[in-house]
C-alpha cells in the first residue's frame, strides 16, 4: 500500500490543508504505508477520473492505493 499527497502551490498557505497532510502522514507512517507527493492537484484527479455520481472533477488531495 501506498499513499499520494498532491497539492499545488495555491495550497501552501493552507493551514488547514497542511494539518490534514501532517495527520495522514503520521498515519502512514505509524502503518509503514509509504507516501508519495506529487505537486499538481489536478493531474491526479484526471488519471482517478471524474465522479461517477456527478461526471465532474474531483477534487482530491490524498489517495490511499491498497493494491
Amino acid at each position: 500500500a501506498f499513499c499520494v499527497l498532491a497539492t499545488d502551490e495555491e495550497d501552501e498557505g493552507d493551514i488547514a490543508l497542511q494539518i490534514h497532510f501532517t495527520l495522514i502522514q503520521a498515519f502512514c507512517c505509524e502503518n509503514d504505508i509509504d507516501i508519495v507527493r506529487v505537486n499538481d492537484v489536478a493531474k491526479l484527479a484526471a488519471i482517478v477520473g471524474p465522479s461517477e455520481e456527478s461526471g465532474e472533477p474531483r477534487d482530491l488531495h490524498c489517495i490511499l492505493i491498497t493494491v
